[in-house]
């Protein structure tokens, strides 16, 4: 369920983009100010003159051409809400003709005014109500026979998984309790398939703290409720969570990516507590971000290219082999050269 402030927030958020968006002027002047001063301007002269009648008809000839065209084919305006939208302005804009007297300075001051109201509230009935998505990917089910096999007397296992958009830079790390004793295992792999620390030895982690943030960490994974957002994210990074409880023979898996860059609150304080109980990324390797990155695009672009030459001479594009994958450790020893 959506909380009341993430949903003011989000409301607001949309509304102060809309508002200040540069390219919204045609849209303005379309939308908001041609209708409010046409309205304005016959009303006004409506109620100064004695051929009240003649600007009466030459005011009403807008919303009569709009109803219209909007009757003969809705090309003109992709969404009818459109055709309300301008309505609005269009009759401040006859209050404004008929109570107008440019005698009272303070009438010149309501036209600005009420210009500024009527475009906040065509956006804010464009916003509202804002969009959302849910954030997370969360799955509950029971432990499979093959999984409780291997549980070693462990009274529940936590793992998370965290990779680059490409899946270039990927780390791992897996936390199991067994009798009040705290045990963790962690991998890196650069280039590759996902990191699976199967391989690798457990190792004790006895410290008081440690065995407190595990214990707090497995309860916000077991009582993390969905989140929901209204940004798109095209890439980022991925995280994955699972934690199987033994005793009760179930797992539950979380799909938390992006979610600093997203805001989600619930995530983040996840992800936190398990980047505070993970060997920092320094320990794998020394290379940086955009080290691994370009590194590993080499061999992506030699096939790229290698397809396009192919094609190029008519060379089915399935006779070409993908590069070969490096390893882990063949990337460590390629370091140290």
């Amino acid at each position: 369920m959506i909380e009341t402030s993430q949903f003011l927030y989000q409301l607001w958020r949309d509304f102060s983009y809309w508002f200040c968006r540069i390219n919204n002027l045609t849209d303005v002047a379309g939308y908001i100010f041609l209708p409010l001063f046409w309205a304005f301007v016959f009303f006004s002269l409506r109620k100064n003159s004695s051929r009240k009648k003649i600007w009466l008809a030459v005011a009403l000839i807008y919303p009569a051409v709009l109803l219209v065209c909007f009757l003969i084919t809705q090309m003109i305006f992709t969404d009818p809400l459109h055709c309300v939208l301008i309505l609005i302005p269009y009759f401040v804009g006859i209050v404004l003709g008929n109570l107008f007297d440019t005698s009272k300075k303070w009438h010149w001051a309501l036209v600005p005014i009420l210009t500024l109201l009527t475009y906040s509230t065509v956006i804010f009935w464009k916003v509202y109500p804002p969009v959302f998505y849910p954030f997370a990917e969360i799955i509950d089910e029971p432990l499979q026979d093959v999984e409780l096999d291997v549980v070693q007397n462990a009274d529940y296992e936590i793992e998370m998984v965290l990779e680059d958009a490409w899946g270039d830079d990927s780390r791992v790390i897996a936390i199991r309790e067994r009798n009040d004793s705290v045990f963790y295992r962690a991998a890196y792999r650069m280039c590759g398939p996902e990191s699976n620390v199967d391989s690798t030895q457990w190792l004790p982690l006895n410290t008081e703290k440690a065995s407190t943030a595990v214990k707090s960490l497995k309860n916000s994974i077991e009582k993390y409720e969905q989140e929901y957002h209204s940004d798109l994210v095209n890439d980022g990074y991925s995280v994955r969570v699972s934690l199987k409880d033994y005793k009760r023979k179930t797992s539950r898996r979380l799909g938390l990516n992006n979610a600093s860059i997203l805001g989600m609150q619930g995530a983040m304080a996840i992800e936190n507590m398990m980047f505070d109980l993970m060997p920092p990324r320094e320990t794998f390797t020394t290379l940086s971000y955009d080290e691994v990155s370009k590194k590993c695009s080499e061999p992506r672009n030699a096939f790229v290219d290698s397809i396009v030459h192919n094609q190029q001479n008519n060379t089915a594009p399935e006779q070409v082999k993908a590069p070969k994958r490096k390893d882990s450790f063949e990337l460590n020893n390629s370091e140290k050269k």
